[in-house]
Order: C-alpha cells, then structure tokens, then sequence
C-alpha cells in the first residue's frame, strides 16, 4: 500500500500531466476554431483545477484527493462531450485511463474503467450521430470489450510492477542472510517514529557471546544457519510494532516504541530466555549466549539514531565485561 507522501507526489504530477494536455488541446483548437471553441468547458477545468490545486498544495488527504482528480478528470470529459462532441474528444477520454495507472492503484484504475465504459455509453447512444455516425448500434460492445481489455491490462500491469516493487523493497530493506532488517530500514523506521509523535523509544544492543568461536569450530555455513535461527527466535518475542535489525556480523538491534522504562529490561530477560535454548544444526547442538544493553528515551522527538545505537553499545560492553568479571 503506498503512503501520503507517495499519493502527494503522484497527484502533483498528475495535475501538471492534465494541465499540460489541456493546455495544448485549448490551443489547438484556439487556433483552427478560434478562443470561442474552448468555452464554457474552459470554465469547468479551470473551477475543477483550481480546486484540486489547492486540495494538493494544502495536502488535503491525499488518499481523498486522489480519488476527486481522477473523478474530475472524467467529469471534465463529459462536460467536453456535451459541449463538443467529436471522435476526437472521445479518443482523448481514453488517455484518463492510463494516466489514472500512475497510482499503481487496483482500485483507482478499476474506477477508471468504469468511468470510461460509462462515458462511452454515454457517447455512443445519447451522442451518437456526432461521434458515431457511420458506426452501427450493434458495434457498441467492441467499444465495451476495448474499455474491459485495457483496464484488465492496466490491472494485471499494475500487479506485476507491484510485485517486483515488493521484491526491490525486499533486497532494499532487509539483510539476504537472515530476513532482518538493515541499517537503512533501521534509519527510516526511525525517522518514522519520531515524526509519529510517540512518547518514548528504546533501543537493544544484541551482540552474540562467542561467536567466532562456533564460526572457527563448526564453520561459516553453521554460523550463518545459526544467526538464522536467532532472528527466528528473536522476533518470537518481539511484538509486531518491534524492529529487529542485523548491523553486521553477530550484532543486532531492536527498536522499541511507546513503552516504559522497564520494559527493555524484560524483554532483555526474554531474548536471553529464548536463546538459552540448545540449537540443534547440521546435527550439532549448540548452545548460545547474548549480552544487551539499551538506551532509553521519553524525548522521542529530540532522539538521535546513532547516539542511541552508541549509548546501548557501551551498555551491552559493560554488561558482556561485568560477565568476564568473576565475583569476588
């Protein structure tokens, strides 16, 4: 599902697509019919324009406004048709469908469709000495069966460039060993909680107890299979807002939002809990260890990534050196 900030930019430039093309056609036919042949449709773009501009520039629910620029699209045409009602004005109403498959929306194009299949009943029976002189009544259903065609293409389209959208957002934002996330999904998620207002963030240092120990003992194929299931592990404690993320190597981070000052402490209890468990891999039982640390916020707004990252860095340190520590 794409986001405000996506639908924003789309509407900016659909509207500068629509304004292009109305612009040409107006002068055009400025210039074979004269400034008379652009009214009174002139008026309803420029009423249906100016308010979409605004409904744009003040980023009135993009969602919302979506849905009313390509509704004004085809309320233009039909104005256009009552207005001039000619074949080529008919063709053009043909391009709002394409043009709506800029959202990569199956439900916008789908509405599209219909709009155009409307229009074209519209054409065909109440304006059909004008547009469709030569054309016989029984033809009507290639114009329907060329409107479901297209908008079928456009949706199957649609899927297709969303599904490789889906797998480039895969390699983009997640770590190919394991499924975690990577840094720069770790910097946006960020970004993003910080603008959500939320009240605190804490952030875990996870760093594996001896790891290079089991890479040199059991080999890397061992150690990769075996950060695999840490993850696995992992996120089975992690609630659904968590974000877990692999750094580098045996080093991870977890991202935590709206929660008191206790709650890394027992999710802390709970990861070890969880990991504490023998790992059986390639017939090997393995047994694993991880020292945290955390960083804790309640100025959400004011936090700082990499402050954090290196505040809960020293943390899991001192805990992991405190370990090494035998007590006296």
């Amino acid at each position: 599902m794409i986001n405000n900030e996506l639908i924003h930019r789309r509407n900016k430039i659909l509207i500068i697509l629509i304004s292009v093309f109305y612009f040409i056609q107006a002068t055009i036919n400025i210039f074979i019919e004269g400034l008379a042949s652009i009214f009174p449709p002139a008026f309803v773009f420029i009423v249906i324009g100016l308010i979409l501009i605004q409904l744009i520039y003040k980023k009135v629910n993009p969602k919302a406004t979506m849905y009313v620029l390509v509704s004004g699209m085809y309320m233009y045409f039909y104005f256009l048709f009552k207005d001039s009602p000619y074949l080529v004005n008919y063709l053009f109403m043909w391009l709002a469908l394409p043009l709506s498959a800029l959202y990569q929306s199956s439900r916008v194009v789908g509405m599209a469709g219909v709009y155009s299949i409307i229009l074209t009943f519209y054409a065909f029976f109440d304006l059909h000495n004008e547009i469709f002189p030569n054309v016989a009544n029984e033809d009507f259903i290639y114009l329907v069966l060329f409107g479901v065609f297209t908008t079928t293409f456009l949706l199957i389209f649609i899927h297709k460039i969303r599904e490789a959208n889906a797998k480039l957002q895969e390699l983009a934002y997640r770590d190919p060993l394991t499924g975690a996330a990577n840094r720069l999904f770790l910097t946006e998620k960020f970004a993003l909680l910080k603008d959500k207002k939320i009240h605190s963030i804490a952030l875990l240092f996870m760093d594996m107890n001896g790891f290079k120990k089991i890479n040199d003992t059991y080999g890397h194929e061992v150690g990769d299979q075996l950060l695999e299931t840490v993850v696995s592990r992992v996120n089975g404690v992690l609630r659904e807002t968590d974000l877990l993320c692999r750094l580098g190597g045996d080093e991870f981070v977890i991202v935590l939002s709206d929660i008191d000052n206790q709650i890394p402490k027992s999710l802390s209890e709970r990861i070890r809990i969880a990991l504490e468990k023998p790992m059986i891999i390639n017939g090997q039982t393995i047994e694993v260890s991880a020292s945290i640390g955390w960083s804790y916020t309640t100025e959400a707004a004011q936090a700082h990534l990499e402050n954090m990252i290196k505040d809960a860095d020293q943390a899991m340190y001192k805990e992991k050196g405190s370990k090494l520590i035998p007590n006296t």
